[in-house]
């Protein structure tokens, strides 16, 4: 009982705990958008995600570019046509940050969109999407809880009715 106790505590601890709420969590802002269009990759701690394998997508599906971001999470490109343009960055351990550069005829004009968090505001440059978590990871981590909670309960009633019956 003690123990189950005590186990409960330390996952409400670290579900709690807000460093383990955005440990996983990635995203991408682009930069200052020109003729190059850069992208900055971080996590949600905020630190960059340096030299992340990136590869960056045409609008027809085609790799255009394979390379790594610089020691600051940070990787630019020149579009050579209008489209959806997709940057996707990987650290090669799970994390993996997705922007959608939309490029329009003329070289320079655009906004950035990202395949990450849904609902996040802001858009165009500077705008940080995919980063840090929403209100589906808070109710997920406060089901775990509560369904670890009532398997506990569930077991003690249960071995409760086994020695009420010889």
């Amino acid at each position: 009982m003690k123990r189950s106790f005590a186990l409960l505590c330390v996952m409400a601890a670290m579900v709690g705990h807000p460093f383990v709420a955005f440990a996983h969590g990635v995203g991408s802002r682009e930069m200052d958008p020109g003729a190059a269009r850069a992208v900055e990759f971080l996590y949600a701690d905020g630190e960059p995600m340096a030299f992340a394998q990136v590869q960056v997508t045409a609008p027809g599906g085609a790799v255009h570019q394979s390379a790594r971001a610089d020691a600051r999470g940070r990787f630019a490109f020149v579009p050579t046509g209008p489209g959806v343009w997709s940057v996707a960055a990987s650290d090669g351990q799970g994390h993996r940050a997705v922007a959608e550069l939309s490029q329009t005829a003329a070289k320079g004009e655009g906004d950035a969109a990202s395949a990450g968090t849904p609902g996040t505001p802001g858009a165009g440059s500077g705008a940080t999407r995919g980063i840090g978590t929403n209100g589906r990871d808070v109710v997920l981590g406060l089901s775990l809880l509560g369904n670890v909670f009532l398997f506990a309960a569930w077991r003690r009633v249960r071995r409760g009715n086994r020695a009420e019956v010889p």
